[in-house]
């Protein structure tokens, strides 16, 4: 991955997400985030989705995106440990490569390239 993408990453801490849209029909995850240092919505798409996994920390339940906030979108090239499905008979294993921290809950995605405001980034 380039290290320019860190950056633009970084840049969108702290921001509100505005929508969050699953379209597993093209494998895509997107969020709108509006920041402080920016007068429009910038958007950031997770493409050739393989997994995502939702992980809520203080038990409400489903993604309520009313005022959430975005804590920081991280990447790591090693994945953030190792997910799988419960109770398949057969369980694909996934290592997902980014960490969406929303408040107190967390959206680990498996994809092989980020689209910041159409600048495309292959991970993998």
């Amino acid at each position: 991955m380039s290290s320019h993408v860190y950056p633009l990453l970084d840049q969108y801490a702290k921001g509100k997400i505005d929508t969050i849209n699953f379209d597993m029909d093209v494998d895509t995850i997107s969020l709108a985030i509006s920041a402080k240092d920016h007068e429009d919505p910038v958007e950031i798409i997770f493409e050739e989705v393989k997994s995502f996994y939702y992980v809520d920390h203080d038990l409400k339940s489903g993604i309520n995106l009313s005022n959430e906030n975005l804590n920081v979108v991280s990447y790591d090239t090693y994945g953030f440990g190792e997910f799988s499905a419960a109770g398949e008979e057969n369980p694909r294993i996934s290592i997902p490569n980014f960490a969406v921290n929303i408040n107190d809950s967390s959206l680990y995605i498996d994809a092989d390239k980020i689209r910041i405001n159409n600048q495309a980034f292959y991970v993998r």
